[in-house]
C-alpha cells in the first residue's frame, strides 16, 4: 500500500482501501534512436559500422548468401513468453521460438560448476531423502528458514541470478544476453543510468526483506501522487489522480507518498513467510507442504521407491546452493537434484 501521512486523517478515517497502480512516464530501457542486431543466442549488439553483415555471416558459418532467407514475424505476447522459455534452456532461442516452435534441447540436467561471491549470511540445515539407485532427491525436509528461502525465489529478478555468478550461469542464452547488455554504453544506448542498472544490477523491492541475504534491497523509494482536483483529498475521493515512482517538475499538484509494509503488521518482528516451530517438506520439483510422517510416506509411495533404495543425508545450504536450486528450478523439474548435485555424495549403486 502507498499512502501519505496526511491522508491517514483526511479521508474519512479509512484511507487504505483505495487500490491504485503505478504509472510510469518512460517505457522501456533503451533509447528510441538506437537500433540493435540480436543473434540467435541473444547477444545484443548496436547496429553500427563495427557490426557488418559479412562478419555476422562468418560467425554463423554461412559461406553463401543463396542459403539465406529473409522472413518477417509478428511478435505477439505469446511469442515473447515462448522466447523467454526457450532462452532459459536453449542456445538458439530465436530459431526455436519462430521456426521450430519448441526448444531444441531437453530440460537441463546438473547445473554446471560456478563461482559466486558469497557475502551472504545463509546457513540452512536440510535433510535430503535420496534414491540410491539414481541419486535423485525425492524430497527435502527443513524448518521455516528453508521454506522461506524457497519462497524468496518468487520475487527474485532473473538478472540478479546472473549478476551473482561469475562464469556460465547454465541458463540457456540468458548469460550471453546479460553480458552483452552489461557492456553497452549507458549514455549512448540507454534512457538513463538507472535504466541500465535495473537490468544488470537489479535489486529486490524493499518489502521482500528476506531476499536481502541474496540480493541487496532497494532503498526506500519515493512515490508521487499527481492530482487534478483543487485539493488532494477531493482528488482521491473523485479518483482524479495517479501515482508514479518518477518525479515530474512540470506537475504542480503533487504530493509525496510513502510505502506501507502491511505485511509487517501481522508478521511481527520475525522476517519470514511461514510459521515457526514447524517442519516442512519440499519435493524435487519444489512442491512445499507441512511435514508429517504420513506426508513423507505418501511421497515415498508416489515415487514407487523401495525403502532399501533410500538414503538420508543432512546438508548445509548456503548462497551457492540457493542460486543452484533457483537456476535448476528455472530449467528443469528436478530443482533439488540438479541444484544440489555438488553436495551429494556418490550414492548410486553399481549394477
Amino acid at each position: 500500500m502507498i499512502y501519505s501521512f496526511a491522508s491517514l486523517t483526511q479521508i474519512g478515517g479509512n484511507p487504505l482501501t483505495h487500490l491504485v497502480s503505478l504509472k510510469h512516464f518512460h517505457k522501456g530501457f533503451v533509447t528510441s534512436s538506437a537500433s540493435f542486431v540480436i543473434t540467435d543466442d541473444l547477444i545484443v549488439m548496436p547496429n553500427s559500422k563495427h557490426v557488418t553483415s559479412f562478419g555476422l555471416l562468418q560467425n554463423c558459418g554461412i559461406k553463401t548468401t543463396s542459403s539465406l532467407k529473409e522472413m518477417t514475424f509478428e511478435v505477439t505476447k505469446e511469442k515473447v513468453l515462448d522466447l523467454l522459455k526457450c532462452a532459459l534452456i536453449s542456445k538458439s532461442p530465436l530459431t526455436d521460438t519462430f521456426l521450430r516452435n519448441e526448444p531444441s534441447v531437453e530440460e537441463s540436467s546438473k547445473i554446471l560448476n560456478y563461482d559466486v561471491e558469497d557475502n551472504a549470511d545463509i546457513q540452512i540445515s536440510v535433510k535430503l531423502v535420496i534414491r540410491k539407485s539414481d541419486g535423485k532427491v525425492l524430497y527435502a525436509q527443513g524448518e521455516e528458514d528453508f521454506v522461506d528461502m524457497l519462497l524468496t525465489f518468487l520475487p527474485f529478478p532473473l538478472g540478479g541470478v546472473v549478476s551473482k555468478i561469475r562464469e556460465n550461469c547454465s541458463l540457456g542464452s540468458i548469460d550471453k544476453l546479460y553480458k552483452s547488455i552489461a557492456v553497452l554504453e549507458e549514455n549512448k544506448y540507454f534512457k538513463s543510468t538507472k535504466a541500465k542498472t535495473r537490468l544488470v544490477d537489479p535489486q529486490v523491492a524493499s518489502q521482500f526483506k528476506l531476499s536481502n541475504k541474496i540480493l541487496p534491497l532497494q532503498p526506500d523509494m519515493e512515490y508521487y501522487c499527481y492530482y487534478d482536483g483543487k485539493s488532494f483529498k477531493d482528488s482521491i475521493i473523485d479518483n482524479q489522480f495517479f501515482i508514479s515512482d518518477e518525479s515530474r517538475k512540470d506537475e504542480k499538484n503533487c504530493k509525496n507518498m510513502f510505502l506501507l509494509d502491511n505485511f509487517k503488521a501481522w508478521r511481527g518482528s520475525r522476517e519470514g513467510y511461514v510459521k515457526e516451530l514447524k517442519m516442512y517438506v519440499a519435493t524435487d520439483d519444489l512442491i512445499v507442504a507441512q511435514s508429517s510422517p504420513i506426508s513423507s510416506l505418501n511421497l515415498i509411495d508416489s515415487s514407487e521407491t523401495s525403502l532399501d533404495d533410500l538414503k538420508e543425508e543432512v546438508v548445509t545450504i548456503g548462497l551457492k546452493e540457493c542460486l543452484g536450486i533457483l537456476m535448476a528450478a528455472l530449467t528443469s523439474t528436478s530443482a533439488l537434484t540438479n541444484g544440489l548435485a555438488h553436495l551429494l555424495t556418490e550414492v548410486k549403486e553399481e549394477k
